[in-house]
């Protein structure tokens, strides 16, 4: 168990730089993908009518290949980091995964199929990042504590 420690958090390091990479190709001028703004309407119609081809193929493909092996190995270092402290203490990070692939479901369909009509879509997409956000900073809040509290009754 003591290597899972030491394995999961290199594997995300390691999942964070090729995401890094392939996120860097998907950037329209200074808005970056979805996954990292809060987009207005204007925006996101902004940055899907600019996006180029082949970017919108890398988002489509190995961006979120890349999003999702992240997240896994994300989730579990969370999770792995707060586990013997019971089930409701990983709840922030099953949260999070659980946004994170809503909001993958709903950029694919905003990229393949645009905005339409007053842009709601876009505006639940926002609610879903905003709301992976807050659980990913509850996640490492909780994750930072329970390591904190373990180096401090063991150390």
């Amino acid at each position: 168990m003591k290597y899972l420690y030491w394995v999961l958090p290199i594997a995300t390091a390691l999942a964070y730089g090729v995401w890094r990479s392939y996120a860097a190709q998907v950037y329209v001028g200074d808005l970056p993908p979805f996954d990292l703004h809060l987009y207005s309407l204007e925006q996101a119609q902004t940055y899907l009518a600019d996006l180029p081809p082949a970017a919108k193929a890398t988002y489509l493909g190995r961006l979120h290949t890349a999003d999702s092996a992240l997240m896994i190995c994300l989730a579990a270092t969370l999770i792995a980091a707060v586990w013997r402290r019971g089930w409701v203490w990983a709840v922030p990070a099953v949260c999070f995964i659980g946004f994170d692939v809503i909001e993958n479901r709903a950029v694919a369909s905003l990229l393949e199929f645009g905005i339409k009509g007053a842009g709601g879509e876009t505006a639940r997409l926002m609610v879903v990042t905003g709301l992976k956000f807050v659980c990913l900073g509850l996640a490492v809040a909780l994750a930072l504590w329970s390591l904190w509290r373990k180096q401090d009754v063991h150390g």
